[in-house]
């Protein structure tokens, strides 16, 4: 309990601090410097373990939705803003076929900046990190949510139709720092899943329409 007080109290100061920071930045920016990038993607892996048995828990490879704001910094970088929310089902990795345990959404809330370079007239390549926090929460009534400091590496292409409009293609892989061995989804008195290891770790690839105002 009191390390999900304190997770909660950190993750407040980053979310109220970056609020600040892109309030301060956007300020300072003009019109035709900010890219809004609705996304649709697949995100996949990420596993637990069942508390009861130590048995190892899956997550659906399922579709992801978000988006992405990015506004310019220099010429070559940019800052960047990401949503990212995934719907999916936990299922037990040992049984076959494997038996789904209960629903379950996980949102990624990042902060951080993309290099871009040029490959031709139109198209450029870009490489870049973010950090924020992960957001796990079950479809179980009476059971509780998790949220935990995560960090995450992107890559991929930009390509531009006109002035204001584009396509994007990325990859992108997310690591949630956290306790091995912390039990998480608590409710009624038991906690029902485990993480296994000190990093969660999560693979996406997602395509997008960029719109440059």
């Amino acid at each position: 309990m009191i390390r999900s007080i304190l997770v909660f109290r950190i993750c407040k100061i980053i979310s109220l601090s970056s609020l600040f920071y892109v309030s301060v930045t956007w300020s300072t920016v003009t019109l035709g410097e900010t890219e809004l990038i609705p996304f649709s993607g697949y995100r996949l892996s990420g596993e637990f373990e069942d508390v009861a048995t130590g048995n190892r828990v899956d997550i659906n490879d399922t579709g992801s939705v978000g988006f992405i704001v990015n506004i310019d910094d220099k010429p070559g970088s940019a800052y960047e803003f990401l949503y990212s929310k995934q719907s999916s089902k936990l299922k037990a990795g040992s049984s076959v076929p494997s038996d789904e345990l209960f629903a379950i959404d996980i949102e990624y809330f990042h902060l951080g900046g993309i290099l871009l370079k040029p490959v031709n007239p139109y198209t450029h390549s870009f490489f870049g990190a973010g950090l924020g926090i992960t957001h796990f929460s079950p479809d179980l009534s009476g059971f509780s949510s998790e949220t935990e400091l995560s960090l995450s590496i992107t890559g991929g292409y930009k390509y531009t139709l006109s002035k204001h409009l584009g396509l994007s293609l990325g990859l992108r892989a997310y690591g949630t720092l956290v306790d091995s061995n912390t039990t998480i989804f608590c409710g009624e008195g038991s906690c029902s899943i485990r993480f296994g290891s000190d990093l969660f770790t999560q693979f996406e690839a997602n395509a997008g329409i960029i719109i440059r105002f």
